[in-house]
């Protein structure tokens, strides 16, 4: 599966972060999402990636290097590529791009509603874990870490 290196300018993704912040609002409340704003994308020790099928952008992820660990965001497949493994495949080149990078810790936050994604992350390694960074313990949030150091 190939991804390309996306950034703020990418064909479609403005549509796609949109679409993403529409499920995220309808799912929980506004204020329990910390939804990363296009903006913000091109800012040193992000890395975001897509992937195309055919001239439309259908799946991105992307990482955030923070103090000591790499925070996994917007993870997301379009509705008609889910079950092709897409997302599988985003988490593993996110997690070895991140490895590449010298991080030693990636975490993320999702919410409770998504059961396919605490799925994966748990057969991809991750483990549950407390709220770090800039979150707190929400009754809708899920935290989970892995570890390259074992």
């Amino acid at each position: 599966m190939q991804f390309v290196q996306l950034n703020s300018q990418s064909t479609g993704l403005a549509a796609l972060f949109d679409e993403i912040d529409t499920l995220m609002n309808s799912l929980y409340p506004a204020d329990a999402n910390d939804l990363v704003p296009i903006d913000e994308v091109d800012n040193p020790g992000t890395y975001l990636i897509g992937h195309y099928d055919r001239e439309e952008l259908v799946a991105c992820g992307s990482y955030i290097v923070k103090q000591d660990y790499a925070e996994l965001k917007r993870i997301y497949v379009k509705p008609s590529q889910r079950g092709k493994g897409v997302a599988k495949a985003i988490v593993q080149h996110l997690l070895m791009k991140a490895k590449e990078y010298g991080v030693k810790h990636v975490k993320l936050e999702t919410g409770d509603q998504q059961h396919a994604a605490i799925k994966l992350y748990k057969a991809l390694g991750f483990e549950f874990c407390d709220a770090f960074g800039q979150y707190r313990q929400e009754p809708s949030s899920v935290f989970m870490q892995l570890s390259f150091i074992r």
